[in-house]
């Protein structure tokens, strides 16, 4: 009887220390979720308040309602942002947009107009302030804005190019462009033309640009467009003028290889990616261009090349020096002057294996069908042994080419 009752003793005495234990658990855990709720309360709050003060995501939460449709609580949204902040300019524009999605037209004009006054002389959301002006109707403010923003020197390049990109789908007509844009706009809409390779509206703002604000580098790509549009003589006119090399009467720019490589209009083109890939180190040394073959490809080589404006019907007279070491295989450098969309090849001999500078020359008459200009062309064609991979040094200089047939260029 004695040891039932101690072990019925037991039990409770165990009970008991087990629902003490989960007492106390319970009492630690609703410290712990006092004292996390009273003081991590305080910092969300203060971040709620700084939310709900924030403009940039009060728009934000606006234009998600307005995707959806919800016009109304969109519209709460743009005017809790402008009482944050009543010129915050993005809140002004969603809420013009969103009513003029909602019919109220009349109030998107006069947030409009408010925003005219508002963001003079301002260059931040000046693009939006534009398109908000197109969807509006209003098309003097647009082309004041889209002006005003070309004229701009800090504009972003991302912002310049939609701009330029609009104006010229707006106004297609070159005409009118410079009317809506202003000539003081001419230089970016001539560049831009010529970027687009819009051949008539480049040709048209040439007119009208002041030629005095544009690089050398975007005459050399407008004499480059005028050439692939088959508009040779004009260019080679822009050539004599901005480029001047003709001593002697030498009708080759460069011919001693001593100037920058142009690689366009009628100057020295030097594909060195490809010459690369073709084991060919090229080089321009003091006054000589300088080819080290390296032995690793059977090359067919007609990468330099040169573009010529020489008059159909007359006989010229190529001239130049070539040297050479240790070229190897039976296929060596040559020159080679081909008819620019026309039928026409002349060739000089090819260089020795090893020779000191020696000169060359070589006579030929322009066909009269050829009236696009002629190409010079270093070249060596694939050997067809089976020692093809060729290896050594060439060297060219002094390149003249003169009219024989007449006494100056026409």
């Amino acid at each position: 009887m004695h040891s039932k009752g101690f072990i019925l003793l037991g039990i409770a005495f165990r009970i008991a220390l087990f629902l003490g234990l989960i007492a106390i658990t319970l009492y630690q855990l609703r410290v712990a979720f006092i004292a996390q709720t009273v003081y991590s309360d305080i910092a969300t709050k203060k971040e709620v308040r700084k939310y709900q003060n924030d403009p940039l995501l009060l728009v934000a939460y606006g234009k998600e309602e307005s995707a959806l449709g919800h016009h109304e609580k969109a519209r709460k949204w743009f005017q809790k942002a402008l009482y944050a902040n009543p010129v915050y300019i993005p809140a002004w524009l969603n809420l013009a947009e969103l009513e003029n999605d909602v019919g109220n037209i009349n109030r998107s004009l006069e947030i409009l107009n408010y925003l005219d006054d508002l963001m003079q002389g301002v260059l931040r959301w000046r693009w939006e302030k534009a398109m908000l002006a197109y969807l509006l109707g209003r098309e003097e403010m647009l082309q004041d804005d889209l002006s005003w923003l070309l004229q701009q020197k800090n504009l972003t390049r991302q912002t310049k190019q939609k701009v330029l990109n609009f104006v010229f789908s707006l106004w297609p007509k070159p005409a009118e462009l410079v009317k809506k844009m202003g000539k003081e706009n001419s230089t970016s809409l001539f560049v831009h033309a010529v970027r687009m390779k819009n051949i008539d509206t480049a040709s048209f703002l040439w007119t009208v640009t002041d030629h005095t604000l544009l690089e050398k580098k975007q005459v050399l790509q407008y004499i480059n467009l005028l050439i692939n549009n088959q508009k040779i003589n004009k260019a080679a006119l822009l050539w004599q003028e901005y480029y001047p090399n003709y001593p002697n009467n030498n009708l080759l720019y460069n011919g001693n290889f001593s100037l920058p490589l142009l690689q366009g209009g009628f100057g020295w083109r030097i594909w060195e990616r490809i010459l690369k890939k073709q084991g060919i180190e090229a080089t321009t040394e003091g006054s000589a261009l300088h080819l080290h073959f390296t032995g690793k490809q059977n090359i067919n080589l007609y990468h330099i090349t040169q573009l010529i404006p020489l008059p159909a019907g007359q006989t010229f007279k190529l001239t130049g020096e070539m040297r050479s070491k240790n070229l190897t295989t039976d296929q060596r450098p040559f020159l080679q002057l081909i008819g620019r969309k026309c039928s026409m090849r002349f060739v000089t001999e090819m260089v020795k294996s090893n020779q000191d500078w020696s000169r060359f020359s070589l006579h030929f008459t322009v066909p009269t069908k050829c009236n696009q200009g002629v190409e010079l062309r270093l070249c060596r064609l694939p050997s067809k042994k089976i020692d093809s991979l060729i290896s050594g040094d060439f060297w060219i200089t002094n390149l003249s080419l003169q009219n024989v047939s007449a006494s100056t260029f026409q």
